[in-house]
């Protein structure tokens, strides 16, 4: 083989290889030593009469001629880089600089060897056999070896084979897994999904039943309008201790008071229950001084109350009816009025007659006039309620009649849900207020099921009503003839 150079850059002195194969790197094993490549960088060898250039799995790769090469024939002249960054070298192939070759075997010499003596070749057959001998028993020794070696890669093939069938196993069961789980999923996302039209159906069936409750009973709930004073038993009312010079009361009611006389008013909610103007509400609505401990106070000092109005607004009507007082409850929160309804198309509510088809969780609309005027103006335009302002002023009674005839008193629905019931008291969870006492609660079916008699708004927005079983007790004992 001709002679191999490889000159490097900036005027170093080439670097010659004497035989091939040879390794370039910076280890201490390679044949050229190449400082800033790798320890065993890449090898050249000679085949067929060429040179070939191997990298030998470095991480900075071997360029040829300005591109990356895992083998190449080399030609003269191509530029050799050891890494991007590496050492550069030039390859050159110098035809004219012969490799030495061992020189053949003469024929003189072949016969001085078959002239040797006969003991000679008896030493050299020996030491041929001995030769032999110990080749024999190596080989049987790497023989045995390598049957060793065959026998354990069989046991780790076969452990292998046990390893993969294990793996694929578990890869089967875990594929098993999350088929079953997304299923699950799959299912639990589909009953989620029903629930919710379930709900959407329930909530838009009620919202349906409140809009055809609102429509059908809504004109036969009224709005009770009352105010009431004091007086001693000579008629004297109970008034405030003076008078400012406007006529305003200044300080508290006396007994011996200068003042105006002492009213109080008040809203609350009603509905008819019988086509002659009988009409169902709270007691604490027909008698506001019941469990009042103000008015207790005054009965006290020998005054009693005295009604200076009350009256009743039903929707669609234009003007207030007067209400009487027909009787009271002693066993429950509640009272019949009555008014002159005449000749007037106002609906009757029909009340539940069944017991025992309230339970908790069904839903309920309550109907009624919560916060009394105030949610009345809140309803109405705003320039409708500044010209009944600027014409009528601050007085409660005037304000309310302007309304009615103007066909604004219109009771408000909210909804819920039943929470709890027991004998004395339905619970629901419908939005109300003060001025909704007295409001009937209805079920689904449009039957009133209990009178809303009192809200609890720190105790989770709770509302409370007096089943209807007592109204019916009510409304038959009104209906007996009074003892004689």
């Amino acid at each position: 083989m001709a002679g191999v150079r490889l000159v490097p850059g900036a005027g170093a002195s080439p670097l010659l290889l004497p035989r091939l194969p040879a390794a370039l790197g910076s280890g201490e094993d390679a044949d050229v030593v190449v400082a800033g490549a790798a320890p065993r960088h890449a090898v050249l060898f000679e085949r067929d009469g060429e040179v070939v250039l191997v990298d030998s799995g470095s991480a900075a790769g071997t360029i040829v001629g300005g591109r990356r090469v895992e083998e190449t024939v080399l030609r003269p002249g191509d530029a050799i880089r050891l890494g991007e960054d590496g050492p550069e070298f030039r390859f050159e192939h110098d035809a004219t600089i012969p490799v030495a070759a061992t020189p053949p075997m003469s024929q003189t010499m072949m016969l001085r060897v078959l002239g040797r003596s006969r003991r000679s070749v008896y030493r050299v057959l020996a030491a041929v056999v001995a030769v032999a001998a110990l080749l024999l028993g190596w080989s049987q020794l790497q023989n045995r070896a390598l049957r060793r070696e065959v026998a354990g890669l069989r046991d780790a093939v076969r452990q292998s084979d046990a390893e993969r069938a294990g793996f694929e196993r578990r890869v089967e069961q875990e594929r098993a897994r999350i088929v079953a789980e997304e299923a699950g999923a799959m299912q639990a996302l589909r009953d989620e999904v029903g629930a919710t039209r379930e709900q959407i159906a329930t909530l838009e069936t009620e919202r349906a039943a409140g809009e055809r409750i609102i429509r059908a009973y809504g004109n036969g709930v009224c709005l009770i309008q009352g105010s009431y004073a004091f007086v001693d038993g000579a008629g004297r009312p109970l008034r405030y201790a003076s008078a400012t010079g406007d006529g305003e009361p200044a300080g508290n009611p006396v007994p011996d008071g200068k003042g105006e006389p002492y009213t109080v008013d008040y809203y609350g909610t009603g509905f008819l229950v019988g086509a002659a103007g009988l009409v169902l509400t709270n007691r604490h609505v027909a008698e506001p001084w019941w469990n009042d401990t103000a008015a207790q106070a005054y009965q006290a000092q020998g005054f009693e109350p005295r009604f200076v109005r009350l009256r009743a607004f039903f929707p669609q009507q234009g003007e207030a009816l007067a209400m009487t007082s027909e009787r009271v409850s002693a066993a429950a929160d509640l009272a019949l009025m009555r008014v002159a309804i005449g000749g007037r198309n106002i609906p009757v509510l029909p009340l539940e007659t069944q017991s025992g088809r309230a339970v908790a969780g069904q839903p309920v609309v309550v109907v009624g006039y919560p916060t009394g005027l105030e949610a009345i103006l809140a309803k109405a335009e705003t320039g409708v309620v500044k010209a009944i302002l600027d014409s009528h002023g601050t007085d409660s009674d005037r304000v309310t009649d302007a309304l009615s005839r103007k066909g604004l008193i219109r009771p408000s629905t909210t909804q819920g849900h039943i929470g709890d019931i027991t004998a004395s008291d339905i619970v629901f969870d419908a939005p109300s207020a003060q001025g909704g006492s007295g409001g009937p609660v209805f079920n689904k079916h449009g039957q009133v099921i209990a009178v809303e008699y009192a809200v609890l708004p720190k105790f989770g927005g709770n509302s409370f009503g007096v089943p209807i079983a007592y109204a019916h007790e009510l409304i038959r004992a009104s209906s007996r003839p009074a003892a004689r």
